[in-house]
């Protein structure tokens, strides 16, 4: 089986009261090539994240993509800074490079605008791969089943 690995990408925190020197968050991310179902593409960052559900982007993102959003199905989603956020929802197809890629059933909603980068969940993108990460390296790898 293929394994690609991919490095954690340092993220510095700004000072605060909290951490008055400021801190350094290392994450998973990566860039993706998203294609929408009318064929549009993008170079994305997308964060592998475990903790979401499903794959989730910014609605702004859609709009780039000319994706028609009065023809998208919607539903009110939960866990990105509110309770309800209107979710519009399209087939999209997710390149990570190396030969990882992937169909996932995706949301646009406004509340990923102000994050700024897609959010790979569980659903779509852990289903087709092995993804294993390790923080103390800071690095992660792709696996392909």
């Amino acid at each position: 089986m293929a394994k690609t690995s991919f490095p954690y990408v340092p993220f510095p925190i700004s000072a605060s009261s909290a951490h008055p020197q400021g801190t350094t968050a290392h994450r998973p991310l990566a860039f993706a090539t998203i294609t929408a179902s009318n064929g549009n593409s993008i170079r994305w960052v997308v964060l592998l994240d475990t903790g979401a559900d499903a794959c989730l982007f910014p609605l702004s993102l859609a709009i780039m993509l000319k994706l028609d959003l009065l023809q998208l199905p919607k539903d009110m989603t939960g866990g990105v800074g509110s309770q309800k956020n209107l979710t519009y929802y399209d087939t999209l197809t997710i390149d990570l490079g190396h030969g990882i890629v992937f169909k996932a059933y995706a949301g646009f909603t406004e509340g990923m605008d102000s994050v700024g980068l897609g959010l790979l969940g569980q659903s779509g993108s852990f289903e087709a791969y092995v993804v294993e990460f390790r923080h103390c390296d800071k690095v992660f790898t792709i696996e392909h089943l």
